[in-house]
């Protein structure tokens, strides 16, 4: 486990939480740049590694990255602290939306600025996906299991859910397949 002082898992994860605009996607950039980059706790192969095992349980994905790496940090206490220090902003600034826009959100200047929002964070996203993917993808078989995997999405074809299921059993059957072919030691 890597030890870190509760304060310092607080104020991490409250960067994280102030600068992940966008939902879970969005975040990963975030997690990277102060967990990886600035505190040097994790590699980045780490930052994907904790990132798809919180998108793969129900919740919220930075939640749920808060407390696994949370736990890994500072035990119970460390996810307990990342995971209030992660929500705190977007609980503030919801409160701030809704007392500020309470009524007005057919208001000109608030659908403009919202419809501004989306793009930012789409490019967000795939600069997010295009980073995890340069990192974790390191053979012609997972290129085009990812691939596949994204025309399944996108043709409406197969769903999150099931498409992550579908690439951890197969990365099972392969684990299991490889076990078969090593010799013995």
């Amino acid at each position: 486990m890597l030890r870190q002082p509760l304060h310092s898992i607080f104020w991490s994860f409250l960067r994280i939480g102030a600068g992940a605009f966008g939902g879970g996607m969005a975040a990963l950039p975030v997690f990277e740049a102060e967990l990886a980059t600035r505190r040097r706790w994790l590699s980045p192969y780490d930052v994907a590694e904790a990132y798809a095992i919180s998108q793969s349980v129900p919740g919220v994905i930075i939640v749920n990255f808060a407390v696994l790496t949370g736990l890994r940090f500072g035990g119970k206490r460390g996810a307990l602290v990342a995971a209030i220090a992660v929500a705190l902003p977007a609980y503030f600034i919801i409160l701030a939306l809704a007392a500020l826009f309470a009524g007005r959100w057919e208001n000109r200047w608030v659908a403009a600025a919202l419809s501004g929002l989306r793009p930012a964070v789409v490019a967000v996203v795939a600069g997010a996906a295009l980073r995890l993917g340069r990192g974790q993808l390191r053979s012609p078989l997972a290129w085009l299991a990812a691939a596949a995997g994204a025309a399944l999405l996108f043709a409406n074809i197969l769903p999150p859910i099931p498409l992550i299921l579908l690439g951890a059993g197969a990365g099972l059957a392969l684990h299991v397949v490889r076990r078969k072919k090593a010799p013995a030691p």
